[in-house]
């Protein structure tokens, strides 16, 4: 596997669950080892999926669409 993060895959997601509700998050299969997947149910507009390897990744991206989904629309 090539993440940084050693932690077993399933406290990373126990905590991802914890700070991130509104995502369900789940560990699959991929090429090379393991991919944390969260999605976000229901999702109308903006990022609804992610698949990565890296939780830090992951975690930013998390952090990054919730920030741009806080803001809300451009303004024209």
């Amino acid at each position: 596997m090539n993440r940084c993060d050693r932690r077993p895959l399933h406290v990373v997601i126990g905590e991802l669950e914890a700070d991130y509700p509104q995502w369900r998050f789940a560990v699959k299969p991929g090429y090379g080892g393991p991919r944390l997947e969260a999605h976000r149910p229901h999702s109308t507009s903006g990022l609804y999926a992610l698949i990565t390897a890296d939780p830090a990744e992951l975690r930013r991206e998390l952090d990054n669409a919730t920030l741009a989904r806080e803001a809300g629309p451009w303004p024209t």
